[in-house]
């Protein structure tokens, strides 16, 4: 693993298998755009953004989809072996009794890793940044209690790995955020991870949380609402009254929400999206995220401003976040604009 004193935003590290971006600390612009393609920002408002899990939804309706095959497969085999072993069909009631053996056995096992995901994400929780204070609480103190941190101190950077096969190489990008460990002087505390599949996501996923800190509200997209009940619910209505699901296409959506437990896992993301926060949220952190007067607000440091600046000019001579000879600022050195190459 790299020292964390060698990481700075803009900084690259490589070798022949792996790639890693630093975006922070100093979290300059990345002159990207935003784009919450992983479904992460839970909560967004005027003092705070919240980041945590990906979809349960599509958690939930893909394990149902799996199970729901499980079950037809095996009870498409029962079937076949009564309707072609003529000597078997005296004993029925075995397969019945296997059939509904295997229905609830499947069923357990669903719920079991329904209730395993919901306790995972109380241990888990999200990380709340407040742009007021600018500062961040991450959940990786004894217990999974917050611990609250300096914005411009958070660690954060896009790590790419190559995946390798006998005829391809793929490469795959993780988002990490951290904090430096108070123990060790180059390595961190706990980590919050989530795959984005290429770089960019990656850069693009950091650029939302940047832009809510750095520039307001307004430039972070809100949470989306596409796993929501209420949005599952008008969504088939809308396909049924403006015709683009008609006749059997209605039928076959049916079959398919049905084998996906749709309406179930949509209930359980809101409810988890309800639940989660007020299981996990203590006294000090509810106080820490009240509004403040504007007068209170943090400022970014002018280490943070001359970082932007240095970024800036080399993005406005064409350069882009991640080249190998950006030049990146260290307040230990203090790197400056007119040191960038013309």
């Amino acid at each position: 693993m790299i020292s964390r004193q060698r990481m700075m935003a803009g900084k690259t590290f490589e070798d022949k298998l792996n790639r890693i971006l630093v975006l922070s600390p100093l979290p300059i612009i990345t002159n990207n755009s935003c784009m919450d393609g992983q479904g992460i920002i839970k909560a967004k408002n005027d003092v705070y953004l919240d980041i945590g899990h990906k979809s349960v939804r599509v958690g939930a309706q893909n394990l149902a989809l799996l199970c729901n095959l499980v079950y037809l497969v095996f009870g498409g085999a029962l079937l076949l072996t009564v309707i072609f072993t003529p000597q078997l069909r005296s004993g029925y009631n075995f397969f019945l009794n296997a059939f509904l053996m295997v229905f609830i056995g499947l069923h357990l096992f669903y719920f079991h890793i329904i209730a395993r995901g919901y306790f995972a994400l109380k241990k888990q929780r999200f990380i709340r940044f407040n742009r007021q204070r600018k500062q961040v609480a991450l959940p990786f103190g004894e217990k999974g209690q917050f611990i609250i941190i300096p914005w411009e101190k958070i660690y954060a950077w896009a790590g790419t790995t190559l995946m390798l096969s006998d005829t391809t190489a793929i490469p795959l990008s993780t988002l990490t955020i951290t904090m430096a460990s108070p123990t060790d002087v180059t390595n961190f505390r706990g980590r919050y991870e989530v795959a984005c599949g290429a770089e960019i996501n990656c850069i693009m996923q950091w650029e939302c949380i940047r832009a809510f800190m750095e520039e307001g509200p307004d430039a972070c997209p809100s949470p989306s609402n596409l796993d929501t009940l209420e949005e599952y619910k008008d969504s088939r209505r809308r396909w049924k009254e403006n015709g683009i699901l008609v006749g059997w296409q209605i039928y076959k959506q049916k079959i398919w929400d049905w084998m996906h437990y749709s309406y179930f896992a949509y209930w359980l993301s809101d409810w988890h999206e309800k639940r989660i926060p007020k299981v996990t949220l203590s006294d000090e952190i509810i106080r820490w995220s009240e509004p403040i007067p504007e007068s209170q607000w943090r400022k970014p440091s002018p280490e943070l401003e001359e970082a932007n600046a240095l970024a800036m000019t080399y993005y406005e001579q064409g350069g882009k976040l991640g080249d190998e000879n950006m030049p990146v600022y260290d307040p230990r050195k203090k790197v400056r604009r007119d040191q960038i190459k013309e």
